[in-house]
């Protein structure tokens, strides 16, 4: 290993106020108060991570120690400037607050402040993650850091803000740093390769830039895993930084809004399946589908600029077609639904079925319901049980005992939150039976939220279900004994049931479901 190399992060750190990117609000106060000899004994820099907050400490460093100094302008040629940039100085100690985070470390600084520095005008003190130190450290170093002793500085740093001690960020200047835009990425990644004589697409850089998230720090380093991918032809395009960081699966992404649109489940359960032989974490599919319905929400909003949507030309273009597509109200249906199953398959051991099942359900809008409609059913089955009377049941039993045992059970478990459908009775009843199914079994909710409620016939309630579906659910008796189960909590009619059968194909079930829509529905007395 070549002793003398530096990672690009270390070797294109920013050395003076000027090349801090994206915090202009910050170096330009620092930078005009430095020149003017204002300086403040302790410093506060909260904001995300690799955003320039430690690199911009070092800066003020040398702004306060260069022979010339304290100065907006540090020449970087003289000891204390060569020492700071090349991590050796003697009068800049710099401390990580997640390991000198108790008492007796924040002692030792107390004590050691009263020393004089050894060769510059200052003596400063970086502590980086200082949310990390303990209350009793923060509170022995309180005075301290308010009146230190004039030759130190304090410059704190930390991405939680939150977690220090309101009166230690009353004693500081506070500054916060703000995650950097993709323009201002692209500008720092651009600087570095054409120093580094590498060619690059612009579509690889943005790609980079837009992975980061903010970070100058994770652009940086994102970047130095392509220039040792192309090492060979020195020259980096998007489909090389596609196949090292994966890109955002814009390809996959796009497939999957096509296959939503055309409601093709054949074509839904092949594209699963090539997800999967391509290795694609469905969180990460998840989370890139998230990405883009933000961009689909903004173009429904008639925003059209690309460097506001953050995405490519032909990106916005295909996104286009997706947000013509659907209306504003599936649209937010769509994001809540994929927000709710990123919660599930995070917590799932059976990753693939879980994101298989639930997933298939965006096929079909009409399937979703958004977090605004739900409500406690307990407060539902109190006032209004007689709304829903003529769904009471769900399959029942031969084994009446059996069912008893089960409902009493049951009696003590807190009552799930239903979503509901107000426009359709059915709907409203079923659904809350599937809020009772999903906490007991996502598989069998999974096959259950595929059905339809088309008809009610006294105190049973019929339900459509996919011919495929139906056959599953006909032959495992699990699945009646869970909707038994699930009855007895939303009503107190004993004589309800829920028949499931096949789903009509073709134009038929959509003209059943229209004459039955305008159908009464019988009221069953309890």
């Amino acid at each position: 290993m070549d002793k003398t190399y530096k990672v690009i992060a270390r070797k294109y750190r920013p050395r003076t106020f000027e090349e801090v990117i994206g915090q202009e609000h910050i170096t330009k106060t620092i930078s005009k108060s430095i020149s003017q000899k204002k300086v403040a004994h302790a410093y506060l820099f909260s904001g995300p991570h690799g955003v320039g907050k430690t690199s911009l400490a070092r800066i003020i460093a040398k702004a306060l120690n260069c022979v010339n100094g304290p100065t907006d302008k540090p020449c970087g040629e003289c000891v204390s400037c060569k020492q700071i940039e090349e991590g050796s100085p003697l009068d800049v100690i710099e401390i990580d607050g997640a390991s000198n985070r108790g008492i007796e470390n924040i002692r030792t600084i107390i004590e050691n402040v009263r020393i004089s520095p050894v060769s510059g005008k200052y003596k400063i003190y970086i502590i980086d993650e200082v949310h990390q130190i303990t209350n009793e450290a923060f509170n022995a170093l309180l005075k301290t850091l308010e009146e230190p002793p004039s030759h130190v500085v304090f410059i704190l740093a930390t991405t939680e803000a939150e977690r220090v001690l309101p009166t230690i960020r009353s004693r500081c200047q506070q500054y916060t740093f703000k995650a950097l835009g993709i323009n201002d990425l692209e500008l720092v990644l651009k600087g570095i390769l054409d120093k580094e004589n590498i060619k690059y697409d612009d579509e690889a850089i943005f790609l980079i830039a837009k992975q980061a998230r903010g970070s100058v720090r994770d652009s940086e380093t994102i970047l130095e895993k392509m220039i040792a991918y192309t090492i060979d032809k020195q020259y980096i395009t998007s489909s090389d930084v596609i196949a090292v960081i994966g890109g955002n699966n814009f390809s996959f992404v796009r497939e999957f809004f096509e296959i939503m649109m055309s409601g093709d489940k054949k074509k839904y359960f092949e594209f699963v399946k090539t997800l999967f032989d391509n290795a694609v974490e469905p969180r990460t599919f998840i989370n890139n589908l998230i990405d883009y319905m933000r961009v689909i929400l903004m173009l429904k909003s008639s925003i059209d600029d690309i460097k506001i949507l953050e995405i490519t030309e032909q990106e916005r273009d295909d996104l286009r077609d997706v947000a013509n597509f659907y209306s504003d109200d599936e649209i937010e249906r769509i994001l809540d639904y994929i927000l709710t199953v990123e919660e599930r398959v995070r917590t799932a051991t059976n990753t693939r079925t879980i994101f298989e099942m639930r997933m298939l359900l965006l096929l079909n809008t009409d399937n979703l319901i958004r977090a605004v409609d739900i409500i406690s059913s307990s407060s539902v089955v109190s006032s209004d049980n007689n709304d829903y009377n003529s769904y009471s049941s769900a399959m029942p039993t031969n084994n009446s005992k059996h069912k008893e045992e089960n409902i009493s059970s049951n009696n003590n478990k807190p009552v799930p939150d239903v979503p509901l459908n107000p426009s359709d009775k059915r709907q409203i009843f079923y659904n809350k039976i599937l809020s009772y199914v999903e906490k007991e079994s996502p598989t069998i909710y999974s096959l259950l939220s595929q059905g339809s409620p088309i008809e009610s016939r006294g105190a049973t309630l019929i339900v459509a279900l996919p011919s495929h579906i139906y056959e599953m659910v006909s032959s495992d008796k699990r699945i009646s004994d869970v909707v038994a189960q699930a009855i007895p909590h939303f009503t107190k009619n004993k004589d309800v049931s829920i028949q499931f059968q096949k789903q009509i194909e073709g134009d038929m079930i959509d003209k059943l479901k229209t004459r039955l829509q305008a159908t009464q529905v019988e009221s069953v007395e309890e």
